[in-house]
């Protein structure tokens, strides 16, 4: 059965917007109009398989197995935002670090879905 949760429209929403920059955009360097395009292709195929009950029973079988992996997510998320606003800031803001900070947000979504599949798991327990 499928289910959509605001995971699934989160990740169609990024894909939406990282398509529209890549292609409203057209003079931007190829390399991060092309990373543009892979994680926008990226958050579109989490998207799909984040409607599949396989995504949430392999996380929390995941979950069970590992109980020390509850911080994973937390860091990950951390370091990526830390490093996302260092790699901006670093380069004085520039409109293509920003883009490619954006780019990585997918990251966190993911991440972010763990651990609210998480808190659902030790909630109903």
């Amino acid at each position: 059965m499928k289910r959509f949760t605001l995971f699934t429209f989160l990740y169609l929403a990024l894909g939406v917007c990282l398509t529209a920059i890549a292609l409203g955009y057209p003079n931007l360097p190829s390399g991060l109009q092309t990373s543009l395009f892979i994680n926008a292709g990226l958050s579109y195929l989490v998207c799909i398989l984040s409607t599949f009950s396989f995504w949430r029973e392999a996380t929390i079988r995941f979950y069970r197995r590992r109980n020390s992996a509850v911080i994973l997510p937390w860091l990950v998320i951390g370091f990526t935002i830390v490093w996302m606003i260092w790699e901006v800031q670093s380069q004085n803001w520039a409109m293509e670090a920003m883009l490619q900070a954006f780019s990585t947000l997918l990251v966190v979504l993911v991440f972010a879905e763990i651990i609210v599949m998480t808190w659902q798991v030790n909630s109903e327990h």
